[in-house]
């Protein structure tokens, strides 16, 4: 009960900090987010359904949009989620294995598809716009310009120097080992869970399972839910440590605490906008939830959302 007071106690503090910082040490990194996001990343569907900014009645209203019209931008939206959807489950499994990685091959049928996927779609937002469509990517440029910013004013790390204790990051769903776990993009945190060899230097940093996690979204919490799945995306991604503390990030080490290199691509176009695997990044997540965790958060099946994840418990 004490730590679930001081967990309770810690995350009102983010809340009401998040409510006045300025998180400019990021855009110290020297990287800057695309002006132009459309078809070089997946953004409809998360413009619709997940922006922070909440913007989308104003692309309607400047679009002129008539309900049929927004009807269909949705399924616009819709179909290209549940392709890429497809597309990165199918990826995924290369590399959640033991001693799997995803081959050059894989990686290029993958950015070849997911290219189809977004010319496709721009192809449906041309037909259904017609001479609005230059009004409708200016908007977008715009739109993504404040997004990246709010996305980023939020983003702060609670915690000390080497490692936080909280951090708001982006949620998506996914089918697990069991109904009731999550995924990190720390390969190690696994293994560790699941009694698999772990080589040195690693092995003592992860020598004391079982490693979990608390969450909270909008007034829903998880307690203790089990580590026991790899991603999204990276394997080798502890972002919840800093470079400097005594369990290191193991890469990328430049971007700042409590950013997935997920999120990073996907908002700032690091690493060209690629996973350690040379993947495009097409939702920008750094936790995964089974879809069991995700409704006791109060979300609905396969729905992504911004959430709270407390780190405390983990190397």
């Amino acid at each position: 009960m004490r730590s679930k007071i001081k967990l309770l106690l810690t995350l009102t503090l983010v809340l009401l900090v998040s409510l006045s910082f300025s998180y400019g040490s990021v855009t110290g990194q020297g990287v800057t987010p695309e002006k132009d996001p459309w078809l070089q990343k997946p953004v409809l569907h998360y413009l619709l359904y997940s922006s922070l900014t909440g913007e989308a009645q104003d692309l309607f209203k400047t679009l002129s949009l008539s309900e049929e019209e927004v009807s269909r931008l949705k399924e616009i939206a819709i179909e290209e989620n549940q392709q890429i959807q497809v597309l990165y489950w199918e990826a995924q499994d290369a590399v959640r294995g033991k001693d799997r990685s995803p081959t050059a091959q894989d990686i290029a049928l993958y950015n070849e598809r997911v290219e189809k996927v977004l010319r496709n779609t721009d192809r449906a937002i041309r037909q259904l716009l017609g001479p609005r469509y230059l009004l409708f990517r200016e908007w977008i440029r715009e739109w993504w310009t404040r997004e990246v910013e709010t996305v980023t004013r939020l983003k702060q790390p609670v915690g000390t120097l080497s490692d936080a204790s909280w951090c708001y990051v982006f949620a998506t769903q996914y089918y697990g080992y069991t109904n009731y776990e999550v995924a990190l993009p720390d390969k190690y945190v696994k293994f560790a869970n699941l009694g698999w060899y772990i080589p040195p230097p690693w092995d003592s940093r992860y020598n004391n399972p079982p490693y979990t996690v608390n969450i909270y979204r909008a007034g829903y919490w998880v307690w203790n839910v089990l580590v026991r799945e790899v991603g999204p995306w990276n394997t080798d991604d502890n972002y919840w440590d800093s470079a400097l503390g005594y369990n290191a990030r193991r890469m990328f080490t430049d971007i700042p605490l409590c950013w997935s290199e997920a999120e990073y691509a996907y908002y700032y176009n690091y690493n060209n906008g690629k996973d350690q695997f040379g993947r495009t990044v097409t939702v920008p997540s750094s936790v995964d939830l089974t879809p069991a965790v995700a409704a006791d958060l109060g979300l609905k099946y396969l729905q992504n959302a911004w959430v709270y994840v407390a780190y405390s418990d983990l190397p």
